[in-house]
């Protein structure tokens, strides 16, 4: 990668790091050795591992229902609730 490569990288990065789960391995790893093991970073590393959700939640210090949330809305005065996943796609960063 060339230095102005990378230093777009880091610079998007910095703006918003939930980029971390559209970039490649190697991208990962040139943000790891800048940023060292943030949590959007190692989130992105086990999603494109293939890591569970309670792997995940391990390695970056939280709880795996921290990856889920509880949704309610009215429809004619009734209550709905639902879990909905977050994490249905790569490119949701928790933080």
């Amino acid at each position: 990668m060339l230095p102005v490569q990378e230093y777009t990288l880091f610079e998007r990065y910095k703006m918003d790091s939930s980029i971390a789960y559209e970039c490649s391995g190697e991208q990962l790893q040139m943000l790891i050795g800048e940023f060292g093991e943030m949590e959007p970073i190692i989130d992105a590393i086990n999603v494109q591992s293939g890591a569970s959700v309670e792997q995940r939640a391990r390695d970056i210090g939280c709880s795996p229902e921290d990856f889920w949330y509880e949704s309610s809305c009215e429809s004619d005065g009734d209550m709905i609730g639902g879990v909905v996943d977050l994490w249905d796609g790569p490119g949701h960063s928790q933080r």
